[in-house]
Formats: C-alpha cells, sequence, structure tokens
C-alpha cells in the first residue's frame, strides 16, 4: 500500500478488517445521504416552478467534495482518488436548454468567473478559472481556459501536501516535495476505478506531467511552506496541554488505530518535529 494511503486509512480508523455487512452498511449510508440531497433539490426546483422564478433563475448544482464509499479501503473524504475528489456540476440555465454533458474536465474555481457571467460582470485580470456559459451555448468574453485541472490539499488526514493534476485521461498526484514517497498515475479510461497505478510502467507521462505540475505551482516549495507552518501549529498546541498531551493524542478521531501503538506513534510524531523541513 502506498504510505500517504495508509496513513490516511490509519487516520479513519480504517486499516482494520471489515466484514462485508460493515461494508454494505457504510455504502447504504453514502446512497442514503445521496438520495437526501436529491429529494432536497428536487423540492427546491418544485418551489422555483411553482413561484414562478423557474424561467428567470440560474440553478448551479456542485459540491466541494464527494465522499469514498470504501473504495480504496477508505471512507469519507481528503483524498485525491475520484470517489473524494470527483464532485457534480449540474448547471441549468433559463433560457438556453441544451442538455449537454461536458467530457471535459472542469474545476470548482470555474464557478465564480461564470457566476460573474451570469450576472453581467466582467472579470477582473488575474482570477482563476473560466466561464462555463459557453457550455451553455451562451457567449462568454472568459472562455480560454487551460487544458488541465488542478486540485491541492494540505489538510488533516494526510501526512504530505497533495497535488493532482488532471489532463485528459490521465490523472498524476504528487506529494510533498515530489521526492519522499512516489507519485500516482492513472488513466481514467482504461482504469476508472484506478486499481492500476502507471506510475512506474510510463515514466514519460509522469515526466511531462510532473514538469507542467511545476509550471502551474511550485509545488515542493508550496509544501515545505505548509510543513512549517504545520510544525510551529502543532508545536504550540502540543506545548498548550503541557502533561495532558499523551491523552489528548491518543484519544482524538483516529483513536483506534493510534491507540495500537501509542508509544511508537508518539515517537513517530517527535521524529517528524525533529527532522529538518
Amino acid at each position: 500500500m502506498h504510505p500517504v494511503d495508509y496513513y490516511e486509512t490509519a487516520t479513519k480508523n480504517c486499516t482494520s478488517n471489515f466484514t462485508e455487512d460493515e461494508i454494505r452498511k457504510i455504502r447504504a449510508y453514502y446512497y442514503g445521504m445521496c438520495a437526501e440531497v436529491d429529494g432536497m433539490v428536487g423540492e427546491l426546483m418544485e418551489q422555483l416552478d411553482s413561484s414562478g422564478f423557474s424561467n428567470s433563475t440560474y440553478v448551479v448544482f456542485t459540491s466541494d467534495h464527494g465522499d469514498l464509499a470504501m473504495e480504496h479501503r477508505q471512507f469519507y473524504k481528503m483524498s485525491m482518488y475520484e470517489g473524494s475528489s470527483h464532485v457534480p456540476l449540474v448547471i441549468t440555465s433559463p433560457t438556453h436548454k441544451h442538455n449537454n454533458k461536458v467530457k471535459q474536465p472542469v474545476s470548482l474555481v470555474d464557478i465564480f468567473p461564470t457566476l460573474m457571467d451570469m450576472a453581467g460582470i466582467p472579470t477582473p485580470p488575474g482570477l482563476n478559472g473560466s466561464s462555463l456559459l459557453p457550455y451553455l451555448g451562451m457567449t462568454s468574453t472568459n472562455h480560454e481556459r487551460p487544458n488541465w485541472v488542478l486540485s491541492q490539499y494540505h489538510g488533516c488526514n494526510v501526512n504530505l501536501s497533495t497535488y493532482m493534476l488532471r489532463m485528459g485521461d490521465w490523472k498524476y498526484i504528487a506529494f510533498g516535495n515530489g521526492k519522499q514517497v512516489p507519485p500516482h498515475l492513472f488513466n481514467l479510461a482504461e482504469s476508472s476505478d484506478e486499481l492500476y497505478d502507471y506510475a512506474v510502467d510510463r515514466l514519460d507521462i509522469v515526466s511531462m506531467m510532473d514538469t507542467k505540475l511545476k509550471t502551474v505551482i511550485n509545488y515542493p516549495l508550496v509544501s515545505q511552506q505548509v510543513e512549517m507552518y504545520n510544525k510551529q501549529s502543532f508545536l504550540e498546541w502540543k506545548n498548550s496541554l503541557g502533561d495532558k498531551y499523551s491523552d489528548t493524542i491518543a484519544n482524538l478521531r483516529w483513536f483506534m488505530d493510534f491507540q495500537k501503538d501509542v508509544k511508537g506513534n508518539e515517537l513517530k510524531i517527535q521524529e517528524w518535529l525533529d527532522a529538518q523541513t
């Protein structure tokens, strides 16, 4: 298992064996939440129709993240796997009924310039993202878009900053400064479940996408800055707890796996704090 994947499973208490019944329940909860959202969106659309606003209202439906349902031995979010990072995006226009399905990857950063286009507001220079209105058959002054989509994550449940670059069917995931652990490379047309990693077989694609990623963001430098911030913040939190630290760290959200080796895990934390960033 990839070291970042293992860390994520540990912080989500997923390293133990799951029974088939437990997996079914986890997936039932997931689909239940999807059904609940679907029902609520339906109520909203009905209210728009009954109030007479449906002919003058844009509707944008999306999410800030998905949820894994035991794919790659994980649930919850905080991952670049498709179950977590690939989210719905549905836009309806009161004047253009195209029912298009867009295969080209787009990003949540495209929503802001799209809303500005809807309101007829000029897009300021330097704004990330591109308007999506042309996909609705409408004109836009801000539709120049790159042939890639970027996502990055620096929050909890990962032990290294994570970067994802999507270009066509290829999906490249880099970690930290790019040297601590191997990257992932998936071809979503050939392995939509991301079960086959091409990072060793296609070094040419790895090199091309890593070079492109570094032109979009200096991710080794960003990762270094994030790690420095994380260490400083953790030390301040640790020192604020005093002699309560050991008991507190062993009873946080990841307690089930942490408590399997409390002293060993505390030692690993200290080694991380002492390591040069």
